[in-house]
């Protein structure tokens, strides 16, 4: 098995430190630029009866408004308010391969235009936890971990409710991998695409699995675990093994291959590096003889 993300264990690469940089700078300036307009608003009160003429358009108010507005945008786009190397409803990135954000808001947006008409109650849904989610970011980031639960809650809530199974893995994307809803059919779970690469077959009780390949630029953000929790949970669900190699493919020194074991070992297999790095995982729903 092959997985480029590299493990939260490990200090981030290049391209996840730029990504952490960029958070922390997009909330820098929306947090000054709420601090301008508090400002802006107590100097037009001390004006006395001419403090109405400061919400005019292009007034001082209006200006530092717009500004704040602005970088509401910026929050979205580098996933402020997301846990550091672990994936979430708030997670995401600019993807320069795509030439655009990965992000809960423009998922919610492209699929109200798409379902507008035919799912007019669901898409309501949708512009409500749009709202809920532009609120969250800037709460969550200065460490209100209990709106990032609600809107987990929500987002699920709305995934479950989806009109069809394009809009539900769109929105699944964005979950937690211990909290994507297990597909009827494992096969449903393969996918190639611009964000996730996941190969594999199945034998009778057995999937096989080739690789989990992570977008290049979205290493470090904890999208390859939820990835490989997903499959793991529907794998006991369907009571199945999973078996595979190890290929590293993220680093080419002497670690990849000691990195990938351990992090194939936190969500339950078993390796054996010396055999070509042999992996293998039990359902749950089968006793584990060694606990005999």
């Amino acid at each position: 098995m092959s997985e480029v993300e590299t493990p939260a264990t490990e200090p981030a690469d290049e391209r996840a430190g730029a990504l952490l940089r960029q958070r922390q700078l997009a909330l820098c300036n929306y947090l000054d630029a709420s601090a301008d307009i508090a400002t802006t608003r107590i100097r037009a009160n001390l004006t006395g009866w001419h403090r109405w003429l400061q919400h005019l358009p292009g007034s001082p108010v209006a200006r530092a408004t717009a500004r704040r507005d602005a970088l509401t945008r910026e929050l979205a786009v580098h996933g402020v308010g997301a846990d550091d190397h672990r994936w979430g409803v708030l997670s995401g990135a600019y993807v320069r391969g795509l030439g655009a954000a990965l992000c809960l808001e423009d998922t919610l947006s492209d699929l109200i235009l798409r379902y507008g008409s035919e799912a007019a109650h669901w898409t309501g849904r949708l512009r409500a936890l749009v709202r809920a989610t532009v609120a969250a970011r800037p709460q969550a980031a200065v460490g209100d971990r209990a709106v990032v639960a609600k809107l987990t809650e929500e987002l699920l809530e709305v995934t479950r409710a989806a009109p069809d199974e394009a809009a539900r893995q769109r929105l699944c994307d964005h979950l937690p991998g211990v909290l994507r809803p297990v597909p009827c059919d494992i096969e449903a779970l393969r996918r190639a695409d611009a964000l996730v690469e996941v190969v594999f077959d199945v034998y009778a009780d057995t999937v096989k699995l080739d690789n989990i390949t992570v977008n290049p630029e979205l290493r470090g953000t904890g999208l390859g675990t939820a990835v490989l929790q997903h499959l793991c949970r529907a794998a006991d669900a369907h009571h199945l093994y999973i078996v595979g190699q190890l290929v590293p493919t993220f680093r080419d020194d002497d670690s990849a291959v000691p990195l990938l074991a351990d992090w194939c070992r936190r969500h339950g297999f078993s390796v054996n590096e010396r055999l070509g790095g042999r992996i293998a995982r039990t359902p749950v729903s089968v006793p584990d003889p060694a606990a005999r």
